[in-house]
C-alpha cells in the first residue's frame, strides 16, 4: 500500500472516531484488536494492514472504507507533492524531522529557519523575521542574499528528488517578501495539537469525558518546551502565541480532570506545560491541585514552598491569592488518599455524578480559603452562597515564654546568636540551628528567651515555644516530637481532624507550613539531637534555638548546629547582678560580702536570684549573716550547694535546691 494511501486511510479512522466520540481503546475493544494496531493504522505506519482490520475499524467508527479501497485512486489535487516520502516534523520538544521513519540531520541555521517556518505553517515569513532570526538581530548587510542560500540549503534536506527548477508545490514555496512553508502532506504534532484541542473545546460541554480524552492527546505530543533546542526562537511572537496556546489548554484540561475527579490523569501533561512558564501561578496552581488530587497531597504542599521561595527569590514576591486558594484546598478538602468529603473519591455520592474539588477560583475552592494561613472548620464543605463563606485568620502565633529581668551579662553568646541571624538573612542555604548546652540551671533557657524576645521582629510569621523536658526527673520521659507537632500545628490554624496520624507525615506538613516563611523555633530542655531532628523546619528563612544540657554533638555534624557552650557567670557579672536586685546601697555597704555571696553560690544565676530573693524579702539580713549560714550548712554537709568544682549529680542538685526551698 502506497504511503499517501496509508495516511490518508489512517487520517481518516482517526477522524471518524473522533467524530464519534471514542477513545482508541474502545475502538480496540469492540473491532476486537489490539489499541497498539488502532494507533499505528491511524498514523499510517502499518504498511500492509490486513483488510479484514480495516472492515472492522471502519465499522466500529463509521468511516467510509470504500472511499480508500485498493484500487481506488486519489484526486489529482490530493496526489503529494512527492510520492514514496513521508514527512513528520516534531515542534512539540526537541526540533525533529523524519523522512519515512528516519531522522534527518542539520545543521543548526537550517534548523533555526525550519523551525521558524514550521511553527507558522502556510503562512509567508519575511526575510527580515529570517535574518532577525539566524543572526540574533545583526544581520550583515547582503543578508537577503545568504537567508536564499540558506532555504536553498533546507529544501535539498526535506525536498529530495526536486532540483532547482522543479515545477509544481515545493515544500518551501518563494512569495513576495519572504517563504511559506507549505504543511500539505506533511505530519506536523502542532497542527495536529490545535485540532485536538479545538474538538476538546468543542465536545467539553456535550460529553466531558470525550472532550477530556481529546484534551489528553492534544497535550500527549507535547515533550517538552516548544522547540526546545532552539532558544534563539523562544521570544519570536508566534513561538510564544502557540507556548500561551499550550498552557491555555493546559489549564482548560486540569480544570476538566478535576472536575471529572481524574486528576492523576493530568499531573504530567501539567509538568509538561510548565516547561514555557515555570512560575505561572494559574498553572502551578492547577499542578497541586492534581497531586493532592491524586493522593499525594505533601508532593502538591512541597510544590507550594519550592514555588513561593522561587517566587520569592527571583521577583520578590510572595504567591498570589490563586495559589493560597489552592494551597488552602488541599489542607482541608484533601486527605491522603485524594479528595474528601461528599465530593471526594470515598464519599457516599461519588457515582451520582457529582465531582471533587474545583479549580482555583471557584465557588467550592473560594469557600476554602482566600486569606493566607487560614483554615476553615473541619465540615462538610461549604458553598460560596454560604453566610460565612471566609474562613477564621489566626494571628501569627507568639508563644514565648516572659523575659527573666533584669538579664545580666552573657554578651559574647548573644553576639554569637545575633551573627547566626544575619548569617541566614544574607541568603544560607540552609536552615539556622543554635544549640544552646551547659550544666542545669547555668542560665540557658534565660539567654535564649532573652535574645528570642530582642529579635522578635525578625520573624514576622511567628515565634514557636516548647518544653520539650528532655531533663524532667518527675516525669522519667521527654515529650514526644509528634506531641509538640500537634502543638505547633494547631498553633499553625490545623483543625485537629486534619492533623496526621503519624510522626513523619506530621513533620512532613510542619515543614511545608514553614516553607519559604520567617518563624523563629525556640525548643527547650532538648534530650538529644533525635527528639529534635523532627520538629526542625526544611527551608532557609526559619531559625531554631535549642537549649539542652548535652552538646547535641549529633545535631551540630549532621545538621550544621551552631554550638553555644553556656558557663557560670564570671566574678564581675555575678557582683552586678546582686547589685541589681539588692541596690547599691546594700552592696557597697558590704562589697566584700557581696562578692563571697557570689562565690558561695557557685556564681550560677539561678543560686544567685534566690539567694538575693531572701535578702530583698528579710531586709534586717545582712548579707555577711546569709553567707556564714550558708557555708555552714554546706560545711555540714546537710545540703549540697554547687559551686564552679562541685555538683556532679542530680541528686546534689536536687539537695541544693531543697536547701534554697527552706531558706525562701
Amino acid at each position: 500500500m502506497g504511503g499517501w494511501l496509508r495516511i490518508a486511510r489512517g487520517d481518516g479512522l482517526r477522524a471518524a472516531r473522533i467524530k464519534a466520540g471514542l477513545t482508541q481503546d474502545e475502538v480496540a475493544r469492540r473491532a476486537e484488536i489490539s489499541v497498539r494496531t488502532v494507533r499505528h493504522i491511524e498514523r499510517g505506519q502499518v504498511k500492509n494492514p490486513r483488510h479484514e482490520t480495516l472492515a472492522r475499524m471502519a465499522e466500529v467508527v463509521g468511516y467510509d472504507y470504500g472511499a480508500a479501497a485498493p484500487g481506488s485512486e486519489p484526486d489529482a489535487d490530493q496526489q503529494p507533492d512527492q510520492p514514496g516520502f513521508h514527512y513528520e516534523i516534531r515542534l512539540l520538544g526537541p526540533l525533529t524531522v523524519l523522512c519515512t521513519g528516519l531522522p534527518v540531520a542539520m545543521p543548526l541555521k537550517q534548523r533555526a529557519l525550519l523551525g521558524l517556518l514550521a511553527v507558522q505553517p502556510d503562512q509567508t515569513v519575511s526575510h527580515e523575521e529570517i535574518a532577525d532570526v539566524l543572526w540574533s538581530g545583526e544581520a550583515p548587510p547582503a543578508y537577503q542574499k545568504l537567508v536564499h542560500t540558506y532555504v536553498a540549503r533546507l529544501r535539498r534536506l526535506i525536498e529530495p528528488g526536486q532540483g532547482r527548477h522543479a515545477r509544481g508545490a515545493r515544500r518551501i514555496s518563494t512569495v513576495r517578501g519572504g517563504y511559506v512553508f507549505n504543511s500539505r502532506g506533511v505530519e506536523l504534532d502542532l497542527r495536529q495539537f490545535e485540532e485536538r484541542s479545538a474538538q476538546a473545546k468543542q465536545t467539553a460541554a456535550a460529553d466531558p469525558m470525550a472532550a477530556l480524552e481529546l484534551f489528553g492527546q492534544a497535550l500527549r505530543g507535547w515533550q517538552g518546551r516548544l522547540l526546545q533546542d532552539l532558544s534563539q526562537l523562544w521570544q519570536h511572537p508566534a513561538v510564544v502565541r502557540v507556548a500561551q496556546r499550550h498552557i491555555d489548554v493546559a489549564i482548560e484540561f486540569a480544570d476538566l480532570a478535576i472536575r471529572l475527579n481524574r486528576s492523576a490523569f493530568a499531573v504530567e501533561h501539567l509538568r509538561v506545560a510548565s516547561y514555557e512558564e515555570p512560575l505561572h501561578e494559574a498553572l502551578q496552581a492547577r499542578i497541586m491541585l492534581a497531586l493532592a488530587g491524586s493522593g499525594r497531597r505533601a508532593a502538591a504542599l512541597r510544590l507550594f514552598a519550592d514555588l513561593r521561595i522561587r517566587l520569592k527569590k527571583e521577583l520578590g514576591v510572595e504567591p498570589s491569592e490563586e495559589i493560597w486558594q489552592a494551597r488552602n484546598a488541599i489542607l482541608t478538602h484533601y486527605g491522603p488518599d485524594g479528595p474528601s468529603g461528599p465530593d471526594g473519591p470515598n464519599g457516599p455520592e461519588r457515582h451520582a455524578g457529582h465531582t471533587a474539588a474545583q479549580p482555583p477560583g471557584s465557588a467550592t475552592t473560594q469557600a476554602y480559603g482566600t486569606a493566607r494561613g487560614s483554615w476553615p472548620a473541619p465540615q462538610e464543605p461549604r458553598t460560596a452562597s454560604s453566610s460565612d463563606s471566609r474562613p477564621r485568620s489566626l494571628a501569627p502565633p507568639a508563644q514565648l515564654p516572659p523575659v527573666i529581668t533584669p538579664f545580666i551579662g552573657r554578651q559574647e553568646q548573644l553576639e554569637v546568636l545575633d551573627g547566626l541571624l544575619a548569617h541566614q538573612r544574607k541568603g544560607h542555604p540552609s536552615v539556622g540551628i543554635a544549640a544552646i548546652h551547659g550544666p542545669p540551671e547555668i542560665g540557658k533557657t534565660a539567654l535564649a528567651v532573652r535574645w528570642a524576645h530582642h529579635r522578635h521582629e525578625e520573624f514576622p510569621d511567628g515565634q514557636l515555644y516548647a518544653d520539650l523536658r528532655g531533663s524532667a526527673e518527675a516525669t522519667g520521659r521527654p515529650v514526644d516530637p509528634r506531641t509538640v507537632l500537634t502543638r505547633f500545628l494547631r498553633s499553625l490554624g490545623v483543625p485537629d481532624a486534619w492533623i496526621p496520624d503519624t510522626r513523619e507525615e506530621s513533620s512532613a506538613l510542619f515543614r511545608s507550613l514553614l516553607a519559604g516563611r520567617h518563624f523563629l523555633v525556640l525548643l527547650d530542655d532538648a534530650a538529644d539531637a533525635a527528639q529534635v531532628r523532627a520538629l526542625l523546619p526544611g527551608t532557609p528563612g526559619n531559625l531554631v534555638v535549642v537549649t539542652s544540657r548535652s552538646p547535641l554533638i549529633d545535631l551540630v555534624t549532621r545538621e550544621g548546629a551552631q554550638s553555644i557552650p553556656l558557663d557560670v557567670l564570671s566574678a564581675a557579672e555575678s557582683y552586678a547582678l546582686i547589685e541589681t536586685h539588692l541596690g547599691p546601697e546594700r552592696t557597697q555597704a558590704e562589697p566584700e560580702a557581696t562578692a563571697e555571696l557570689a562565690a558561695v553560690c557557685g556564681q550560677y544565676p539561678l543560686e544567685l536570684r534566690m539567694a538575693v530573693a531572701r535578702l530583698a524579702a528579710t531586709p534586717h539580713l545582712s548579707i555577711h549573716a546569709l553567707v556564714a549560714e550558708l557555708a555552714r550548712r554546706a560545711a555540714d554537709h546537710s545540703y549540697a550547694l554547687r559551686s564552679k568544682q562541685s555538683v556532679t549529680s542530680s541528686r546534689s542538685r536536687n539537695a541544693g535546691n531543697g536547701q534554697w526551698r527552706r531558706l525562701t
